[in-house]
């Protein structure tokens, strides 16, 4: 999914897997929706990322518990396509 990062997320307390993660918010382009995921690109806020989800995410963050993750930083996309 196509996203732009909102802010960080701190967490209290999570899943031993997580610690030591960076947690971010990021508003889902094309909707109201909003998703939780690991940063694993270093992304700031305002920068427009992909999101992987699912079994694609714990791969990514070689994780099972993770089920969204920030793979990468978009530069640029055409919406017409």
């Amino acid at each position: 999914m196509l996203g732009t990062v909102v802010g960080r997320v701190w967490a209290d307390r999570q899943l031993p897997g997580l610690t030591g993660r960076r947690l971010v918010l990021v508003a889902v382009i094309g909707s109201d929706r909003r998703e939780v995921a690991i940063d694993l690109v270093d992304a700031s806020p305002g920068v427009a990322v992909l999101v992987a989800t699912d079994e694609a995410a714990a791969a990514a963050a070689g994780d099972p518990t993770v089920d969204a993750a920030v793979v990468a930083l978009v530069e640029n996309w055409d919406a017409e396509r």
